[in-house]
Order: C-alpha cells, then sequence, then structure tokens
C-alpha cells in the first residue's frame, strides 16, 4: 500500500497538476532541500505546524537573553565601571529588557510563523549593537578586549533562531565587530585579529550547526507528513473495502451482513434504554415473472428505483434499509412505536405503486410490493430474532392476502 501511494504522488507530480500537500511533501523527500525551503503553501503548513511550540520557546529565548544581557553588569564592574553608572545598567537593566518584553508580548499578540523567526536574529542583532555601543563609551584599557563577548551572542542566539535569520544576524554581528574594532583602541595590538579570528570560527560553528538543526527539523517534518499521507490512504482504502463488506453493489443500500449487525445492535440499545424497535420486510410482487417478462437488465433497474422509493419514505436517520437478498428488503426503524412503524410501511407501499413502473406480468400492471411490520417494546422478547420472524410472517400474510398490501405482525409476548 505504502509503495502505491508513493507511486501516484509521483506520477502526479510528473504529469505537471497542481500538486496535493502529500505530493509536495514527497517531492522535498526526493529532492535535496539545501536552502531550506519549501513550495510556499508546504513551507506555510510547517511554519503553522511549530509555531506554538517556537512561540513559548523564543519566550523562554528572550527571557534567559534578558538574565545573560543584565548578568554582563559584573564584567562591566570589574572592567569598564567607568561606564555603569552612565551607560551600562540604564542599556541592561531598562533598554534591552524593554524591548525584548515589547517583541515577544506583539509575537504573542500577532502570532505570525514568519515575523516570529526573524524577530529572533533581531533580538540578537539588538542585544550585539547595544553591547558594542556600551563599550564603545568606555575609556578603561580592558574596553576592547571585552568585544569577544559578541561570540556568546552569535552562540545563544543561534542555538534558537532558524538558519536565515541566524545567518542575517551573524553577517550584522561581524558589521558591529568591524565598528567596534574602528572604535575602540586596541591596546595591544594583536586583540583584533584574534579576535575576529575567534569570531569568524564561532559564526561557522555556529552557523553549521543551526542548519544541520533546521535541515533535521525539515526532514522529521517531511517523514511526518509522508508518514500521516501514507496512514489516510490506508484508511481510506479499509472504509472503501468496509463499505463494499456492507453495501449491495446494485442498489447501494445496506446488504445482509450489514442489516444483521445493525438490526442486534439496535435491539441491544433498545433493551438497555427501554426503547421501542420496528422492522419492516418488503418484497417485489411477482418479481421472477416481471425478470422474465421485461428482462433482468430492466429487472436490475426496477430494484434500484424500489430501493430509492424506500429510502425517500424514511424521515430519520438513524433508520436503515437493506437488501436482503433478490427482491426482498428491510428497514430497521430504532426508538419507534407500532403507529409510525405502520405510517412509514403504508408510505413505501404506496411510494412504490406510484412509480408506476410498468409491469406486464402482474395484474396490476405496475410494480408493486407486499410489506410486513412488526414492533416491540424492550420488555417484550430477549431476541431480535423474535422481531425479524414476527414481521416476515406479516410479511407472508401480505403475499396471501392478494399482495400489494401492508399487514402488521405481532411479536410474541415472553418473559425474557
Amino acid at each position: 500500500m505504502g509503495v502505491k501511494v508513493v507511486v501516484d504522488m509521483a506520477a502526479s507530480v510528473s504529469s505537471g497538476e497542481p500538486a496535493s500537500h502529500a505530493e509536495l511533501v514527497e517531492r522535498c523527500l526526493v529532492k535535496r532541500n539545501i536552502w531550506l525551503r519549501f513550495p510556499d503553501a508546504l513551507e506555510w503548513r510547517f511554519q503553522q505546524a511549530g509555531e506554538a511550540r517556537r512561540r513559548w520557546m523564543i519566550t523562554a529565548f528572550g527571557a534567559l537573553a534578558v538574565g545573560f544581557f543584565a548578568a554582563l553588569l559584573v564584567p562591566d564592574l570589574l572592567l569598564t565601571d567607568d561606564v555603569v553608572w552612565t551607560v551600562s545598567w540604564w542599556v541592561r537593566l531598562i533598554v534591552f529588557p524593554g524591548i525584548i518584553g515589547f517583541g515577544l508580548a506583539w509575537v504573542h499578540r500577532v502570532r505570525h510563523p514568519m515575523v516570529l523567526e526573524r524577530l529572533v536574529g533581531l533580538a540578537g542583532m539588538i542585544a550585539a549593537a547595544l553591547m558594542v555601543f556600551v563599550l564603545s563609551r568606555s575609556a578603561s584599557p580592558w574596553a576592547y578586549s571585552r568585544i569577544v563577548e559578541l561570540n556568546i551572542v552569535v552562540v545563544f542566539t543561534c542555538a534558537f533562531a532558524r538558519f536565515w535569520p541566524a545567518l542575517s544576524m551573524c553577517a550584522f554581528v561581524g558589521f558591529v565587530h568591524g565598528l567596534g574594532t574602528w572604535l575602540m583602541p586596541d591596546p595591544t595590538g594583536i586583540l583584533a585579529a584574534s579576535t575576529s579570528v575567534l569570531l569568524g570560527t564561532t559564526v561557522l560553528f555556529a552557523l553549521s550547526a543551526s542548519y544541520k538543526l533546521e535541515h533535521d527539523e525539515r526532514m522529521a517534518y517531511l517523514l511526518d507528513q509522508r508518514e500521516r499521507a501514507l496512514q489516510a490512504q490506508l484508511q481510506e482504502a479499509n472504509d472503501r473495502l468496509a463499505r463494499v463488506a456492507t453495501t449491495d453493489p446494485l442498489t447501494g443500500v445496506a446488504n445482509r451482513r450489514a442489516f444483521d449487525d445493525f438490526l442486534g445492535a439496535a435491539w441491544m440499545r433498545s433493551q438497555a434504554q427501554g426503547l421501542p424497535l420496528g422492522l419492516i420486510m418488503v418484497d417485489i410482487d411477482w418479481f421472477k415473472r416481471y425478470n422474465d417478462h421485461h428482462g433482468h437488465q430492466a429487472g436490475d433497474r426496477c430494484l434500484i428505483a424500489v430501493a430509492q422509493a424506500i429510502q425517500g419514505c424514511l424521515r430519520r436517520t438513524g433508520d436503515l434499509v437493506a437488501r436482503l437478498g433478490g427482491e426482498e428488503f428491510a428497514v430497521v426503524m430504532t426508538d419507534a412505536d407500532a403507529q409510525a412503524v405502520h405510517a412509514a410501511a403504508a408510505r413505501i407501499c404506496e411510494a412504490v405503486r406510484q412509480l408506476g413502473l410498468p409491469h406486464g406480468a402482474s395484474p396490476f400492471q405496475v410494480v408493486t410490493v407486499s410489506v410486513g411490520l412488526a414492533s416491540a417494546q424492550s420488555d417484550v422478547h430477549p431476541e431480535a430474532a423474535a422481531l425479524l420472524q414476527a414481521a416476515d410472517l406479516a410479511l407472508y400474510r401480505a403475499k396471501e392476502a392478494g399482495r400489494n398490501r401492508v399487514s402488521n405482525g405481532q411479536v410474541r409476548q415472553e418473559a425474557a
């Protein structure tokens, strides 16, 4: 089954027809996704599928970022204490937390996955810019050495951001690093080269990890979606088989197997809930003569028309119409008293007669039916067979009395 589904997907994709979700998934699995981007329809589904989890993960990232940025007050006090009370405390405890808090509140309000991912990279850019701003305001000889803290921003952000926002953030950090090197003097003359190499190495490893994580996440999503598609196809096939097993192929109503199962379940439910249950047996009058006179193809059309007429006479979705075999049909009516069952039987008899199907071998000259019915309360008999027998005997009496009529049956009063 799984192989057939994959082949069907591939055939549809190659035909140039608009691809379904399952076909897009299969196409992306076959083609290497080096750019970490699905076709638009699939990309939107992917982003939506992980949006809630990503939103709360990024909320945690924002809280950690605020805590980390505030903790840098300690090295500010130890190495660049000249800016602690003029710039550092204000930037680290007011400006950055305010920006992050506003961004997170907006994210939870807007809930747009694409915007959410870009804000993660933007948060890293803001942290890097504010960090260099604070250091550039210090006259301490240790100020430039602290530019290595940008590496922490890179690693921290890449751990949460998707690859493309992370790449944009790293490019911006490289720019900020160069700006800091230009603004702040290097007291040793060698730190600029060392910090540049360190930053480049950090960016390379962090982006590689970010790429691998997102690539694996996307592959896991595709495999999960393919599994879901295969399960849906299998379920559809099983449902189709179940319909075939319980449906009469000619008339489209339930078959004998479905009738037996439904009647047994309806009887047990009526017993448990104290509800009445009705059964109607319908037999097409002189149907063998009809086939002999009009032909078997006309007989098939007659069976279909009668089945549709019977269904049209039922006004409740809980009732079942079944073809028991040949020209015999049955109707199970749940929670229906004797009066409702008799009214439905009379409607069926009249509806078939009103079809006006010519019957040259019938004394009525049109197709008619004989109907037998029975109804029972839940305390009448513990077996559904009693109701079936009573309706069958009523049908026999209707045929014996001249056909084209309704006959009532009586369920025997036996102790449960």
